[in-house]
């Protein structure tokens, strides 16, 4: 039996001491101790627990955010990590390797798994990575609040022949196929909407019979104090009167704007508030049951044409991905980046099969043209019936912004990276009544999860494409930081049981193992092959 044979069993002699990369406080100089992971001893699982094996790890920029506010992070509730470290890493591939008497009918050593991060128990959240140390170890034990939670249990079986690194990217993957899977709220509550109309309408008041109603003049509205409302509806719409009522708009909110606008304009919308508050501004129709129908579409359009903007870096690439291998993706895919150098690894990466799809794919920097304006109106013309879809990439309003005037009647823009609750970005009130719908969502569920991973060992995602980097277990720290300053164009890959492999991007795999590297797609992507021949050199 060869050492990843019998490593893959999870029936190995276990070690009295593992090393996990612990947080101590804010800052990389507190992520372990002189930048290196810290010691600890491997005890038997309690009876409620589950011993597991970190089998790899993808970093993410979300542990950078641990690393930045320390125990101020609003999912450690303010921890205090100098008496009590957490473990970074959530996207986590695993296998038991020792379980807990509580658990031995439902888990056994060898059993792989992948951790769906956001934990819920008895109402309480629990994240792996945050409250619950993370798979940034060599080691990890997970008890009642992950394997008998409010969704049941959190880890989801992985196949034996699923590749260590295919399976972990499947969580950041399952971001990115949650923000094209929102099921929004397309019919008022009607209980208590505020309803804002031309005059006193008959239908309206025999639909929604305990609802306010307030004239285009909002005369009465201060009488209403802070209170606000899950449903505002409001025909033709003018800018005044959005800007006045957005601000009465509760979480999981809709705005709906019937008909045309009363009056053109600019309206400021709370940005952050659409992304992780899920309020939205549903427009493009005559009557409730129009805009309805107008707002229904959640994914890509097929043969549409889609606009990636700032989409050169991990999750952008997922995201282009994702469009590329769609059986029904986009006609065009328009991808913006600052850095040519991120565009070209998308190129290399994913253009032969744009080509085999019947993609148009096309790659704009901003390097390249002389003035932004300029580059606007190329991506214009590209498409000058606007785009039916648009990704934004990068947490700027002005990209927000823009992305709105580009976008086609009924388009939905993705406000997919996060941009802080209380941010404004102006939005023409004209885009919103033709029906262009902005989206935007946090995290993933475990259902989003579930559906990837199926993706992955159906064939039909291959998640490996997103890798850009690897290494072991001590270039976690190197990794961390190259995370935060953009190094690398896609995931960093740590496999935790490998001790001092050097974080090495693929480029530069050839120099370090040619064997394995030989073992890369034509592409050069990450592969299960190269894994298992990393693995083979490297395990103990």
């Amino acid at each position: 039996m060869s050492k990843l044979e019998s490593h893959r069993t999870g029936r190995v002699p276990l070690p009295a001491q593992y090393r996990a990369w612990q947080v101590f406080g804010a800052g990389l100089e507190n992520v372990g101790r002189d930048g290196k992971p810290v010691t600890l001893e491997l005890r038997p699982p309690a009876d409620n627990e589950v011993l597991l094996r970190v089998d790899a790890l993808g970093l993410c920029l979300s542990d950078m955010k641990i690393i930045a506010q320390g125990g101020n992070h609003p999912r450690l509730r303010g921890r205090d990590l100098a008496t009590d470290p957490t473990v970074l890493g959530h996207e986590c591939a695993a296998t038991v390797v020792k379980v807990g008497r509580q658990w031995q009918d439902t888990f056994k050593p060898g059993d792989r798994y992948i951790v769906q991060a956001d934990i819920y128990y008895k109402g309480v959240g629990f994240a792996f990575g945050y409250m619950i140390p993370g798979g940034l170890a060599e080691y990890t034990y997970l008890d009642e609040r992950a394997l008998a939670g409010d969704e049941g249990c959190y880890l989801l079986p992985v196949r034996p022949e699923t590749g260590y690194s295919q399976s972990a990217l499947a969580e950041p993957w399952a971001c990115v196929e949650m923000s094209y899977c929102l099921e929004e709220r397309l019919e008022p509550h009607g209980d208590a909407p505020l309803v804002v109309v031309e005059s006193l309408d008959e239908s309206c008041l025999a639909r929604f019979p305990q609802a306010v109603h307030l004239r285009h003049d909002l005369a009465g509205l201060d009488a209403l104090g802070d209170r606000v409302f899950a449903d505002i509806i409001v025909r033709h719409p003018t800018p005044e009167i959005v800007n006045a009522l957005a601000k009465r708009l509760n979480k999981n909110g809709n705005l709906w704007l019937v008909g045309k606008p009363g009056a053109a304009g600019p309206v400021t919308l709370d940005v952050g508030g659409i992304h992780y508050e899920n309020k939205r501004f549903f427009g493009g129709g005559e009557n409730l049951a129009e805009v309805a129908e107008a707002n229904r579409r959640n994914d890509l359009l097929p043969g549409g044409r889609a606009l990636f903007i700032g989409a050169g870096g991990p999750m952008g690439q997922m995201h282009v991905q994702r469009a590329i291998e769609k059986t029904d993706g986009p006609a065009l895919a328009v991808v913006t980046d600052l850095d040519r150098g991120r565009l070209d690894h998308i190129v290399h990466r994913f253009g032969g099969l744009a080509q085999t799809r019947g993609i148009d794919l096309v790659t704009l920097a901003a390097t390249e043209f002389a003035a932004p304006q300029a580059m606007n109106d190329c991506i214009r013309e590209l498409a000058p019936g606007g785009y039916n879809d648009i990704v934004v990439l990068a947490p700027v309003p002005a990209l927000v912004e823009q992305a709105v005037t580009m976008a086609a009647d009924n388009a939905f823009v993705n406000l997919f990276a996060g941009l802080g609750i209380g941010t404004p970005a102006k939005i023409p009130l004209e885009a919103l009544c033709r029906g262009v719908k902005l989206i935007g969502c946090s995290g993933s569920r475990i259902r989003d999860l579930r559906k990837v991973l199926q993706l992955v060992e159906g064939g039909e995602l291959d998640t490996n494409r997103s890798v850009a980097a690897i290494g072991g277990l001590d270039a976690a720290h190197d990794g961390l930081q190259a995370v935060k300053d953009a190094r690398f164009p896609g995931k960093t890959v740590i496999y935790t049981q490998i001790p001092t492999f050097p974080l090495t991007p693929l480029e530069k795999l050839a120099d370090a193992l040619p064997e394995v590297a030989a073992k890369l797609s034509p592409e050069g992507a990450w592969t299960k092959e190269a894994e298992e021949a990393l693995l083979e050199h490297y395990l103990p």
